[in-house]
């Protein structure tokens, strides 16, 4: 008979020792594009202020979107690696219908500035009811910063 003292010891053993071989969960992929300095992002984006951006993400976007992969969706889709996949492709988001059939290969600065300007008025019919940003130099210093935050 084992003395009492060593059963913990013996069943930590045996769990670790259960472990072998079998790998962790793969973390969510990340984005394809290295993540770029404010220099390195193309013009006019690379002179926004991106504190300003990131007081409006935390504002106006924070509480329907995450920008961090493996968060998942709130009532807006993950925004993680948003400029690397075709809009209306997060996976496991339900989209709108005028959202999926709104068909370009990839987010672009441009297609964010018309989709930030006026949601409604550039898809319409999609179910993001956010009134926009009117102010041009809000609107970049905000994709300024998702072109930093949604690629790490």
């Amino acid at each position: 008979m084992r003395p009492a003292y060593l059963i913990p010891a013996i069943v930590a053993g045996v769990l670790a020792l259960s472990a072998c071989g079998e790998s962790a969960p793969a973390a969510p992929a990340g984005p394809a594009v290295p993540v770029p300095t404010l220099e390195e992002l193309p013009a006019p984006y690379n002179e926004a202020d991106v504190e300003t951006g990131k007081g409006l993400f935390g504002r106006q976007c924070a509480a329907c979107h995450y920008l961090v992969a493996d968060k998942g969706h709130l009532v807006g889709p993950n925004l993680h690696g948003v400029f690397e996949r075709g809009t209306g492709k997060a996976a496991g988001y339900a989209y709108s219908n005028a959202l999926k059939n709104f068909d370009h290969p990839a987010w672009t600065p441009d297609l964010l500035e018309q989709w930030l300007l006026a949601p409604q008025g550039f898809v319409p019919g999609t179910s993001m009811f956010f009134n926009g940003i009117k102010d041009p130099m809000e609107r970049r210093a905000l994709i300024a910063y998702l072109l930093i935050e949604t690629r790490k």
